[in-house]
């Protein structure tokens, strides 16, 4: 007995490290500021639409640098690897709520309708009068700072405009996170142990391989930098846009189709699977034959930018599949909840290390509902719960189909109202009209709340295993990041705008998608009631695709096509990545043909070398470009 005790207490997890999440803390805010710099105030990169972030692979790396030196010289004081993995799990969770998708565009969506209101548009009665004030800011003298800059976001008047709205949202931002982590407890061992999220060891940085990669790429990118701050210099061209090629009928139904080499692109899909990597790029030149296609024939254009509105129906398919093949770990978890809440100081059925006890994860998201309450300032808490759970349902694939992240589902699409809310009378919207219910979708779904997060949990969880960490005390670290990273954010993100000037100074692309929510908005009132049939057309025939395409390939073994590629062919992303995806097939099916999975495996820590390469020397090149006040070479640029 003695020795089973002994055997168990040598393999038990790590607890967490004080001292770790002490670090992950101080980097969040240094992480927010650079990030804030390279992507909006001097747009260098879009990279945090990437699902590995290049700022959370930089930072790690210095950290291990650090951490190898003091290795050396104090080896007791150095970071384990559990600890490493606090600071990792707390810089992606962090970087999720300030990057691309989220607080950048939240902030502008807030405060634009009151800044942009004019007589033309009459913003001032369609829609001021239905935007709850304690969501967005009213305050004149608020608005004025933030897009003219040279001000304060610290002056008093200034805070106490945005106190209100910036705690309802932190309140709303925290809970979301949470629910991600009950919905990652219950899903986590189906999806990381039985069907996805294998991992593989090796001593990368002793291979050649790995640094003759990393040579590759790093040398490309320290001589365009160089060549983008000297000009005389010469471009090693790796992008070029074909659709200026294609200028005659029906060919120019292609209106964009840029061709681009990014070596971390070809790095990362190299560990995809065959499949999934070729309905990747064979389904984007798909949608552009269906443009030509609809072009010869004279049909109108696809509905929804970026072929949306089919890749929403596509991650609706792909989200109700994940949750029918997860449906016996579901019941599982609840009957032991069940039991657990039955016999709460004996917990029967679940793991020895779970995020969190199966009854406190259920409890979690069951009472979800309350969030209604945040969104609708008429107190209909319908409102909220529709819109979170139609944002919810497409991040489960997302995080379910992690290898295809490429691109994530456009949540503008899957809010989308299907017809106008007003009536219209006399060529003017009707009094009270279009609704709260109405607005705040298009708001939220904008922001795209509902998309980050949950993929980076999941991976964390799996890389606890490798490390020998608690995955609770994982969880404790990323809900301090959550909330406790809100603050920094707002600290960070606000004052920049405040003294560059949103309009002003600023160049990022912020603005730009709140103009165009609040334009969707202004048209609603001149559009017929009823439904939107092209919406519901195009979200049908994505959903009724992916569903055939999971249907043969449950039957037909050799079938070709991944549902996941699909989906992900029409997103923004991978219509800047497809040629780098095919170029990293092309090699994948080459190298297995001639030389087996061993010559794949040998030569493996290459592509690892490409995408590391890549992403640190593109990493510096933000940082040089943030300290000298101006635009230089992006690794990867929309």
């Amino acid at each position: 007995m003695r020795k089973h005790e002994q055997a168990r207490q040598r393999t038990a997890p790590a607890p967490l490290s004080l001292r770790a999440a002490a670090l992950g803390a101080v980097l969040i805010p240094l992480n927010c500021y650079w990030v804030t710099l390279c992507e909006i105030v001097w747009p260098t990169v879009h990279a945090t639409v990437l699902s590995l972030f290049f700022n959370v692979v930089f930072t790690l790396f210095l950290v291990c640098l650090a951490n190898l030196v003091l290795g050396r010289w104090a080896p007791r004081h150095a970071l384990r690897p559990a600890e490493l993995l606090v600071v990792y799990a707390m810089l992606s969770g962090a970087t999720s709520l300030f990057g691309h998708d989220m607080l950048q565009i939240l902030f502008p969506l807030m405060n634009y309708a009151g800044e942009h209101a004019t007589l033309e548009n009459d913003w001032a009665a369609l829609i001021h009068p239905h935007l709850p004030d304690w969501l967005t800011v009213s305050e004149a003298s608020a608005h004025r700072g933030y897009y003219d800059g040279q001000s304060s976001f610290f002056d008093p008047k200034t805070l106490r405009a945005w106190a209100v709205p910036l705690t309802a949202w932190a309140a709303f931002i925290a809970t979301l996170y949470f629910v991600f982590l009950c919905i990652n407890t219950l899903i986590r061992r189906q999806w990381t142990e039985h069907e996805i999220l294998r991992m593989h060891e090796s001593r990368l940085f002793r291979n050649r391989y790995m640094w003759w990669g990393f040579g590759l790429a790093a040398g490309l990118d320290v001589w365009n930098g160089v060549a983008t701050l000297w000009p005389v210099l010469p471009f090693a061209r790796l992008r070029w846009e074909l659709a200026p090629l294609f200028h005659t009928r029906p060919w120019n139904g292609i209106t964009w189709l840029p061709v681009r080499v990014y070596p971390f692109a070809v790095g990362l899909a190299y560990f995809m699977p065959l499949d999934l990597a070729f309905s990747t790029w064979f389904f984007h030149l798909y949608w552009k034959g269906t443009e030509v296609l609809r072009e010869a024939v004279g049909a109108a254009k696809l509905s929804g930018a970026y072929l949306s509105d089919q890749s929403a129906g596509a991650w609706l398919g792909l989200g109700l599949s994940a949750l029918w093949k997860a449906r016996h770990a579901l019941a599982e978890t609840l009957r032991s909840a069940r039991a657990n809440d039955e016999s709460p100081d004996e917990p029967l059925g679940e793991p020895p290390d779970e995020p969190m006890s199966h009854r406190v994860a259920w409890l979690g998201i069951l009472r979800v509902r309350l969030l209604g309450r945040l969104h609708d300032a008429r107190r209909r808490a319908s409102v909220g719960v529709g819109v979170f759970h139609r944002g919810l349902l497409p991040a489960i694939p997302v995080a379910h189909a992690h290898a295809g992240r490429a691109g994530s589902p456009d949540a503008r699409s899957l809010l989308r109202r299907p017809g106008a809310p007003n009536r219209v009378r006399g060529g003017h919207a009707a009094v009270g009209s279009p609704r709260p219910d109405g607005i705040l979708p298009v708001l939220l779904s904008d922001a795209r709340l509902p998309l980050p997060p949950d993929a980076h949990q999941l991976e964390t969880y799996k890389l606890a295993e490798a490390v020998n960490a608690s995955r609770r005390r994982l969880t404790v670290a990323m809900i301090v990041a959550s909330i406790v990273g809100i603050l920094p954010c707002y600290q960070v993100i606000l004052p920049l705008f405040y003294h560059y000037g949103s309009s002003a100074r600023v160049t990022g692309f912020s603005g730009q998608l709140a103009r165009e929510s609040y334009v969707r908005l202004e048209s609603w009132p001149t559009q017929p009631k009823g439904p939107d049939w092209a919406v519901m057309r195009q979200l049908g025939g994505g959903f009724g695709l992916t569903v055939g395409l999971m249907a043969l390939r449950q039957r037909f073994v050799w079938f070709p096509f991944h549902p996941v590629g699909f989906a992900v062919a029409g997103s923004w992303t991978m219509s800047w990545m497809w040629f780098s995806v095919f170029l990293s097939w092309g090699l994948k099916l080459t190298i297995l043909r001639s030389g087996g999975i061993g010559l794949y495996r040998r030569l493996a820590p290459f592509f690892i070398g490409l995408a590391l390469g890549q992403y640190l020397v593109g990493s510096l090149w933000t940082i040089i470009g943030a300290a000298l006040g101006k635009k230089v070479y992006g690794f990867f640029v929309g």
